[in-house]
This record gives structure tokens, sequence and C-alpha cells, in this order.
């Protein structure tokens, strides 16, 4: 049983003053140009900074696994507050298995925290590269607007330095 009442919805409020929906395609874009450029399809995934899922895109040929594991590499960057490749040694070693779990955790690389001025403002997560791939096409996606390079250049120059 109703009341009658009308209930007034603040549909100009908004949510965050992170990640807009805009940015996550130039993202998406920059991503897909690099993949093309180095003949890997991948997908795609931006979230916003609780991780939910903002953006995505899966180009022509890529796997079907790679859906959901860019999508929970986003996830893992956001929630992790870190690159997700950082997490390997840590569930490798045993010390995060007693208190720590998730079903959408990914310890691989190729997700990343979007960081512009110290603050996260989502995550991007990219699968279907091998051999580190899926690192320059983060790469991309995240300098094209200019966000934090750090960790992923490290990322880089760390699977760089294993092919020497």
């Amino acid at each position: 049983m109703t009341s009658g009442k009308k209930i007034d919805m603040p549909v100009s409020l908004s949510y965050s003053a992170g990640l807009s929906l805009d940015t996550a395609k130039k993202m998406l874009e920059a991503g897909e140009k690099e993949a093309k450029k180095r003949g890997v399809p991948v997908a795609i995934a931006a979230t916003d900074a609780g991780g939910n899922l903002l953006a995505f895109s899966r180009m022509d040929d890529a796997s079907l696994a790679t859906i959901q594991i860019a999508i929970d590499k986003a996830f893992t960057a956001v929630f992790g507050k870190r690159p997700t490749g950082s997490w390997k040694s840590a569930f490798q070693t045993g010390e995060l298995l007693p208190v720590f779990f998730h079903e959408r955790w990914i310890t691989f690389g190729g997700g990343f925290p979007i960081i512009n001025n110290g603050t996260i403002l989502g995550g991007i997560g990219v699968s279907g590269g091998t051999g580190g791939l899926d690192l320059y096409v983060a790469r991309a996606a995240l300098g094209v607007c200019g966000f934090t390079l750090e960790d992923v250049d490290a990322a880089i120059a760390e699977i760089e330095g294993r092919k020497k």
C-alpha cells in the first residue's frame, strides 16, 4: 500500500568527480589502437573508483575468456590500490591466503589503478596479450588522458629486463 506521496529523485546529483564515460572511451580507443599496432586482439575494461564497470570493449577475435579477466583486472586494481601483477608474490608465498581471498582477484599483470594527482579515479584492465603485451596496451590507455604511468612503466621495465 502506498501513501500516494511522490518521491523526488535528485537526478542532478553526481556520484563523484572521478572517471567520466567520455574519458573511459578515449582510453579504450587508445588501447585498441596500441593492440592493433602490436597485432593482438584484447578486451579492455575501465571501472569507476568503486570497481564498477564503466566502459568495455572486446576486439574481434579476442578470446571469450578475456572478457571477465579484463573486468576483474580493473576491479582488482581499484580494490587493491596497486597493479594486479604486484599481488602475485604475496599469493605464491601464501602470506595472503589465510586472511584474504576474493573470487575476482587477479594476480597477473594487465590491471592498473587510474591515478590522477594521487587520487584513484578507477581501474583499467587489459586481457588477451602474452609476454607483457597487455602492459603496453594499458600504458597507451592511461597515457592518452595523462594519468600516472609510473606503475605501468615499472611493470614494463621488469618484463623487458627478463627478456634480455
